[in-house]
């Protein structure tokens, strides 16, 4: 459910970016002389359109209307584009073909409700030698939007089926592309809805991958959305003497947890480490004060109870646990879902996206609001997922993929969009169902993270881990892949890691994550700023009380 973000410089250029359709060499690579749309329209089923095949020499690609996605993937190797039309099922998908393909395919997964094909993390995936596939998951649409999901069909496509039948069709294409040469290993990286997709793929075949890695994955669908819609109620109406309106108000609660919980892990680092001894301990009455005279940064009591609701679980009225609640150090990222998108706006009183999903994927029709929320809605959820759209990823036994395939999943400690904590409860349940998974599922806590990247700035928690559109986050943008300043190797970045995991049997110990400071108002230029390992869930780093605390060295798992 994350909001692909990257500099608003770089949005722009990609905008005005253009790319060129340049003819085959006769001294390119037999693949690339290939890289014809007769050459694929001839080995697809039929009801199947190749809409372009393209070989881009110039390092960059943007795909022109893309609203789900519409950043240019630069820093590119030689390639082949090829977009691909189910127009049967009606979705579509991308692949990246380089020129010097190393055997291997990443898929990547999507973000939110958005509809495109994700080319920027593609031209991440790219860059480390392999073949990459995104897909539209069958709808155009930016963030927000829920318009689209106007049919069972349209919906089936984004839980899953566009995916499924892109990796089938890609895997396909790309062995004939590469004169039958089979894919030796084939991975996963999506966070969020894309962490929910690589888990409900897995669940469904368990040999479509090698490896997964897994970020903040919104796994629990049927959940989740009527979770967003009860937060929107608990702070309704807009002008209550309970609601969280500004962000100036979660920016004062944020920074009374960090005073009051940093230190709680034994390290004053200006990061909440600790969740569960926070929970024991933090006094929220300290951000009582008068609101009469200081309404931006003082809390009243209804505005303090109100944050007391968020941060526990969501349970109905008749006792049944729906979703866990937001954590201790997430507050700078609760105005993602309790701020208005456009306070103009009378179809909703909140964020446009609230109400959407009841209207669309339940049905309840363009003119229900959320005012009109209730618990009856998260049975409703339930049973209209699992009759129809399967959204939800959550079987728990993962069955053979035990046996035949790795996956990392991680999660930021500060992620306001999918709280840490029902994350962990997937983790849990996991080894509930299938007891010791430590052969091939590790978890991984990251301290100070928000939801799939970025920490906020009076924090500056290392996060970089090679995580699913960290890249673009960080320079050289939309050309970046792994980690910056030479950290691409298996120590740094989680992708790699899982890489050497699987095949070389080097289990996953610890992945040490950095953060890094800009030098430049231009925000072109970096220097690392700290390091940290994040541990193997239930293990945290611990500081050996001697070296610096910004360097990895300082620290262990335990």
């Amino acid at each position: 459910m994350a909001t692909l973000m990257v500099p608003v410089l770089w949005v722009f250029i990609s905008f005005l970016t253009s790319y060129v359709n340049s003819a085959p060499s006769p001294n390119l690579p037999r693949q690339s002389a290939g890289c014809t749309v007769d050459f694929f329209s001839r080995i697809v089923p039929s009801g199947v359109l190749i809409e372009r095949a393209q070989h881009v020499t110039t390092g960059s690609f943007v795909e022109v209307g893309n609203l789900g996605y519409p950043s240019m993937a630069a820093g590119l190797p030689p390639l082949c584009v090829v977009i691909v039309r189910n127009e049967t099922a009606n979705y579509r998908f991308g692949m990246f073909l380089p020129d010097t393909w190393d055997s291997k395919l990443l898929v990547i997964g999507s973000y939110s409700f958005l509809g495109g094909i994700n080319w920027l993390d593609m031209g991440a995936g790219v860059q480390y030698g392999m073949a990459s596939l995104s897909t539209d998951t069958g709808h155009n649409s930016g963030q927000g939007d829920l318009t689209w999901a106007t049919t069972q069909q349209l919906q089936v496509n984004w839980a899953y089926q566009a995916l499924e039948g892109s990796i089938i069709l890609g895997k396909s294409l790309i062995q004939t592309y590469y004169s039958n040469k089979a894919i030796a290993y084939s991975y996963y990286s999506g966070c969020s809805t894309g962490g929910r997709q690589g888990l409900k793929q897995i669940q469904r075949d368990p040999d479509m991958f090698d490896g997964a890695l897994i970020g903040a994955p919104a796994w629990d669908t049927k959940d989740l959305m009527p979770w967003v819609s009860k937060l929107a109620t608990w702070n309704l109406p807009e002008d209550a003497d309970g609601s969280l309106n500004d962000t100036n108000l979660l920016s004062r609660l944020q920074a009374e947890v960090l005073k009051q919980c940093d230190s709680l892990d034994g390290v004053q680092d200006n990061i909440v480490s600790s969740l569960s001894a926070c929970r024991e301990h933090f006094d929220i009455t300290q951000i009582r004060c008068d609101v009469t005279t200081n309404k931006t940064s003082c809390w009243s009591q209804a505005q303090i109870e109100t944050a007391q609701k968020m941060y526990s679980d969501y349970i109905t009225d008749g006792g049944d646990f729906v979703y866990k609640g937001l954590d201790y150090s997430s507050e700078d990222g609760w105005g993602t879902y309790l701020l208005p998108a456009d306070p103009n706006d009378s179809n909703n009183v909140r964020r446009n996206f609230d109400a959407q999903y009841e209207r669309t994927f339940m049905g309840y029709g363009s003119g229900w609001q959320i005012t009109s929320y209730n618990d009856s809605v998260v049975n409703d959820a339930r049973v209209r997922d699992a009759d129809s759209v399967q959204a939800s990823a959550d079987q728990y036994d993962l069955g053979t993929f035990r046996n035949t395939g790795k996956i990392i999943m991680y999660g930021g400690l500060a992620d306001a969009v999918v709280p840490v904590q029902h994350t962990t409860l997937y983790y849990n349940r996991t080894v509930e169902a299938m007891g010791n998974i430590d052969n091939f599922f590790r978890y991984f806590q990251i301290p100070g993270m928000a939801h799939c990247w970025g920490t906020p700035d009076n924090v500056k928690a290392p996060w970089m881990m090679g995580g699913a559109g960290q890249a673009a986050q960080m320079p050289p943008y939309n050309s970046g892949h792994s980690v910056p300043l030479g950290y691409n190797d298996t120590a740094h970045d989680a992708l790699l890691a899982l890489m050497d995991w699987v095949e070389n049997g080097n289990a996953v110990s610890q992945i040490i994550a950095s953060d890094f400071n800009f030098t430049d108002s231009t925000y072109q230029t970096i220097v690392m700023h700290r390091q940290r390992p994040i541990c193997p869930y239930p293990q945290t780093a611990r500081w050996d009380g001697q070296g610096p605390q910004d360097d990895a060295s300082s620290w262990r798992c335990a």
